[in-house]
């Protein structure tokens, strides 16, 4: 992959720089916050509630954010990485006996672009585009960023992977919105889309509190 050799030494000095401002209580809380818990916890949490005030029409938004996922990790996974082939900074030898790495872990071999910001900001963007819901965006757009910082702090992404996996996703998730307001109105000709899934004030409040108290059960677990 071929960089300007400026924004090459930019990209590596700002790595070192997330990388090496390291604690174990980071090692802890980016390693957990890096893995599948969180999402589980509050995708869960989502569903249910979106099952329980809109029905059937949930299926639909979740084929579509199935989609988002699918799109936009294929794109980065198994189209962009294998294409251009730059090597993540932990199997860079330029800069990988540098880094801090955290339980031995270096991923695969190469990195551009990160599937988890793909990923993470496909989903974020899907669900604010769906819910026009300026805090409950917020949040998802926190867990996308935070995850995303995550790679960089573990040395496994530089930030210009995060970077092109933040485009890739946010297409990704625009996209596939937009295919499904698209083909509702000629699919499920009974059901009203025209409108954002139902989700009243109460319930908008307890996925913002199980997101929050999940964060902080991470943060304290990540002292011991």
């Amino acid at each position: 992959m071929y960089l300007p050799e400026p924004l090459v030494e930019w990209d590596k000095h700002l790595l070192l720089f997330i990388n090496q401002h390291n604690s174990s209580w980071l090692d802890s809380f980016y390693w957990t916050l890096s893995g599948s818990l969180f999402p589980i916890v509050f995708g869960v949490v989502l569903l249910f509630l979106l099952v329980k005030d809109n029905g059937v029409k949930t299926v639909w938004y979740l084929i579509f954010l199935g989609l988002t996922i699918l799109l936009a990790d294929n794109i980065s996974s198994a189209i962009i990485k294998p294409v251009v082939a730059r090597l993540r900074p932990s199997h860079d030898p330029s800069i990988m006996n540098l880094l801090h790495i955290v339980h031995d872990y270096r991923g695969g071999m190469y990195g551009f672009v990160s599937s988890h910001a793909a990923n993470t900001f496909g989903v974020a963007l899907f669900l604010s585009l769906l819910l026009r819901n300026h805090l409950l965006s917020f949040s998802f757009f926190i867990w996308a960023a935070l995850t995303s910082y995550s790679r960089m702090y573990l040395g496994v992404h530089y930030p210009v992977d995060i970077i092109g996996g933040m485009v890739v996703g946010l297409l990704s998730g625009a996209c596939c919105f937009l295919l499904m307001e698209m083909l509702a109105p000629k699919i499920l000709k009974s059901q009203n889309l025209d409108t954002p899934p139902y989700l009243p004030v109460r319930e908008r409040s307890y996925f913002l509190i199980v997101y929050g108290v999940t964060f902080l059960i991470i943060a304290i677990k990540s002292f011991f």
